[in-house]
């Protein structure tokens, strides 16, 4: 990995950030349909990245919204295991790629549908765990249920256009 795509890493994460703190904060639907948006951060880093280092950026990703949320570590505990099991999840789903030979997880690179398929996994494994770490058990399992559930096909709907605006900006210039 070079000093150039780790500046970028960087940036992403910042950006991303910054978005989910002052402005997708307060964008939920219908109470149930929350944004998280900030995760786009863990999934656009670079595939040949080390996993103890993923999941160190992941935790200090969470706890960073947890500390602008109010959250005690809910955020930070999801990041952390999407972290720990996105090598995996990488692994099986593009075994041709090959992690070490620079895989970029993006758009352009690996196409709609197997894009929309990793963003799916990995979204939906961060809200199960999230809503169910916040809700503290299973008492509520209907709505926890129905919040994971929009929330996922809220956020995928968010990072799917974002990735699409961003990749027709790299592809016209």
């Amino acid at each position: 990995m070079n000093s150039q795509s780790l500046i970028k890493a960087a940036l992403v994460i910042i950006l991303y950030l910054a978005l989910q703190i002052l402005l997708v904060r307060n964008l939920v639907l219908y109470d149930v349909a929350f944004c998280f948006i900030y995760i786009v951060a863990i999934l656009w880093l670079p595939g040949e990245m080390d996993t103890i280092w993923v999941i160190l950026i992941s935790f200090f990703i969470g706890l960073t919204v947890d500390i602008f949320y109010n959250t005690a570590g809910v955020h930070a505990a999801a990041c952390t295991l999407i972290g720990f099991l996105r090598r995996g999840i990488l692994l099986y789903f593009f075994p041709a790629k090959g992690i070490e030979n620079d895989l970029s997880v993006t758009l352009p690179e690996l196409g709609h549908q197997r894009y929309l398929v990793y963003i799916t996994v990995l979204v939906f494994i961060h809200h199960v765990a999230l809503f169910f770490i916040e809700a503290a058990g299973t008492h509520l399992f209907l709505h926890t249920l129905l919040k994971i559930v929009s929330s996922t096909v809220f956020t995928v709907l968010v990072i799917y256009l974002s990735s699409v605006f961003t990749s027709n900006l790299s592809v016209q210039r």
